[in-house]
């Protein structure tokens, strides 16, 4: 029989005190089964409160802070009793007993439970000492699985008791900077440079009201959305709000400051404020905070410290203010200019790369890939939009659906070849053309409009040079209130400053800055819209005929252009003209021929077709003669002969009894019939500049002048004494 040997060398009492603690604590069973009952009754009130915080979010709630932290507080202890549980399990049954210390045995209680309280304690330093690292779990022997056990359940009590006094679950609160984007969002092409721009000027803390400009539909608003989701993503942004409002055309400045009042969450503006009251109330919201204002579409000056923009004056000489910051994009550079802006940004069109990439992006990549002829047609499609974003998403988007290379070819041949926009989209559902009205409607005066539609005769993407397109202003009559004819170009120059500024003409570069001269080019979908706004729409009367540049050998069948009111088939490769009939043309009203080089004879029958033509203009062809018709023309008001190897004048020339503007200047003229140019009483504007005649016929003429108007004149002289006085008359 075998004997053990026990070693009995205790301490009693200590002995005793241990057997108490453990019969005070119960068996860990037990203590679990309360402790998941409590946890049970906790979990079902978390579900009825998650419950009432879905139902408040449809109405527009969030839950408040307080029920926030219990929810955390809950999550919390799940995890801390899943991890009790998990060490119950694993536990043997061999270290089941009260006497047991983790990692050995022990024969004396009282060192087993002096131990197991050892355990804990440097199980807690250990938890402690881990910081951001993963917790060391604590001792998982008997004593201490039933003390941790009994200290969640008073958790489990006290969050209980908590969750009645949890009213109200939900409340409104201010919406979260959020940036909505689409489900298959892509980064937006070609703005990264200037994003990264703005956001370098916003950052270092020296600029605080930036301006983007351009045209509608270059990428402005794209612009300015990614700048938002910029600094609304940062989890450490330099701003404490970041507000997005629209502006648009003729928006009223008390919209904006409710718009800004619902952005922040502030409830203190009332309908029944002035402009005054509200702008002081959302100054006093913001002025301790960082602010940084997005404002998308103005048109015109908004007074930012009506939008609480603004520092208070105790606020000035402290060495850090609350930064306030402004973000702005117009179509009008002027704009920027009247808001102060200490940064421009010009947003532009696309190259061709990025042009092709937002296309592709836009259209059915399946479409494309299937079919090599399908992709040509699209990418010479994506060229016809010349790089301008809004064209290229428009285009892209209505082929998406067209599966047949037919379809693609006729889009290709309307837009490129008629300048018609109809196979892609309607003109009155036309994004495109909405835009381009918006920007029409918004010029300052009709001038204006008529001057930019006049632009529209000029071939497409061809550079324009502003002296030859301010006297077409001049001869269509939209300036004719003027004295002499510089005061006349002065207000020609004014418009095209108000058509560069609004980004609907471009300017390209200076030619001869000697001369003043400069360069403007018209965008195409500009041109294009242009050109619909004067041709087709059956709200508007008037109907222009545009063919220039196109490489015309023939002028079109009478049939295609006998109700036109404007003709344009200006440096095309005309090389004769065919007769028509008496009043073929009864509307017509303009004909250009500019630049038709080949074209060396006009016949007698064109000028009694066009009966009613006031704007004729064949400058810079190959004519070497002009028709005694020309007398027919009684309502012609302006006649461009220059650049022509014409060698004399018809005498029938003086019978044009309102014409008031003549060029004649680099022709080869030695023949004028006297009388010719001084019957002409209604003459404003005469240049006859680089002519081989005389200047002393030309003298003899201009004295014998009795018109009505004060005439200026374009002439080479030889700088003498005579020649000089003679410039008094």
């Amino acid at each position: 029989m075998a004997c053990i040997k026990l070693n009995l060398n205790v301490d009693v009492n200590d002995c005793l005190r241990g057997l108490k603690a453990t019969l005070r604590l119960g068996r860990p069973k037990s203590g679990i089964e309360k402790l998941e009952k409590e946890m049970t009754r906790l979990r079902s009130k978390r579900d009825d409160i998650k419950n009432q915080i879905n139902e408040a979010e449809r109405q527009g709630k969030i839950p408040t802070n307080e029920v926030s932290q219990w929810l955390r507080e809950v999550e919390i202890l799940e995890g801390e009793v899943a991890d009790i549980e998990q060490d119950f399990q694993s536990m043997s049954c061999f270290s089941c007993n009260c006497f047991n210390r983790t990692g050995g045995t022990s024969s004396n209680p009282t060192e087993a439970f002096a131990a197991n309280q050892e355990d804990e304690e440097n199980a807690a330093t250990q938890t402690q000492q881990a910081g951001d690292g993963v917790p060391i779990r604590e001792s998982s022997n008997c004593c201490s699985i039933i003390q941790r056990a009994a200290k969640k359940l008073d958790e489990a009590n006290e969050l209980m008791s908590r969750a009645g006094a949890l009213d109200p679950i939900a409340t409104v609160g201010p919406p979260e900077p959020t940036v909505m984007l689409p489900i298959s969002h892509r980064s937006p092409v070609g703005i990264e440079s200037d994003v990264e721009d703005i956001v370098g000027y916003v950052d270092g803390g020296k600029v605080d009201i930036i301006g983007i400009y351009g045209m509608g539909g270059v990428g402005k608003t794209t612009t300015l959305k990614s700048i938002q989701q910029h600094y609304s993503l940062l989890k450490h942004s330099t701003f404490d709000c970041v507000i997005w409002v629209v502006a648009s055309k003729d928006c009223q400045l008390k919209r904006l400051q409710m718009d800004i009042a619902k952005s922040l969450g502030l409830k203190t503006l009332q309908e029944s404020d002035d402009e005054r009251t509200c702008g002081d109330k959302l100054f006093s919201f913001l002025k301790k905070r960082n602010c940084l204002l997005l404002l998308d579409d103005i048109w015109e000056h908004v007074d930012l410290q009506l939008l609480g923009m603004a520092h208070s004056v105790i606020e000035q000489g402290q060495q850090q203010q609350p930064r306030k910051v402004v973000v702005f994009t117009t179509r009008n550079e002027t704009v920027c200019a009247e808001m102060k802006a200490e940064k421009k940004i010009k947003v532009r069109c696309l190259d061709s790369e990025q042009a092709w990439q937002l296309f592709e992006q836009n259209s059915d990549g399946d479409v494309l890939s299937s079919d090599a002829g399908i992709k040509f047609v699209a990418e010479e499609l994506a060229k016809e939009c010349a790089g301008l974003p809004l064209a290229l998403v428009t285009v892209a988007r209505a082929m998406s659906g067209k599966r047949s290379w037919e379809a693609w070819k006729e889009a290709l041949s309307q837009i490129r070849d008629k300048h018609e926009w109809t196979t892609v989209c309607l003109p009155e559902d036309s994004v495109m053309y909405k835009t381009f009205k918006l920007s029409y409607d918004s010029l300052e005066n009709d001038f204006i409009r008529k001057c930019l539609l006049c632009c529209a005769l000029w071939l497409e993407d061809h550079m324009i040079r502003k002296l030859e397109l301010i006297p077409c202003w001049i001869g269509c009559g939209i300036i004719s209130e003027f004295n002499v004819i510089n005061e006349a170009l002065v207000k020609g120059c004014s418009y095209l400053e108000a058509l560069i500024a609004t980004s609907l003409l471009e300017k390209c570069t200076d030619i001869d800055s000697s001369y003043g001269d400069t360069l403007v080019k018209m965008h195409d979908v500009i041109r294009d819209m242009a050109l619909l706004m004067v041709s087709d729409l059956e709200s508007n009367k008037r109907k222009w005929i545009v063919k220039a540049g196109i490489g015309l050998s023939d002028l079109p069948r009478q049939e295609e252009w006998q109700e036109a009111e404007r003709a344009s088939f200006m440096r095309n490769r005309i090389t004769s003209l065919q007769g028509y009939g008496a009043f073929a043309f009864p509307k017509l009203s303009m004909l250009i021929l500019l630049g038709n080089l080949d074209l060396e004879a006009i016949p007698s029958s064109l000028f009694a077709s066009m009966p009613h033509l006031t704007y004729l203009d064949l400058g810079c062809c190959g004519i070497t003669e002009l028709p005694m018709e020309i007398g027919s023309l009684t309502e012609l008001q302006y006649l461009d002969f220059s650049f022509n190897p014409i060698a004399k004048l018809p005498a029938e020339l003086g019978c044009l009894c309102k014409l008031e503007y003549l060029f004649l200047n680099s022709t080869c003229l030695k023949i004028v019939p006297n009388g010719t140019i001084s019957n002409l009483l209604m003459l404003k504007w005469l240049d006859i500049s680089n002519n081989p005649l005389v200047p002393e016929w030309w003298w003899d003429e201009l004295k014998s002048f009795k018109g009505r108007h004060q005439l200026s004149v374009g002439i080479n002289i030889n700088a003498t004494t005579d020649n000089i006085q003679r410039l008094n008359m």
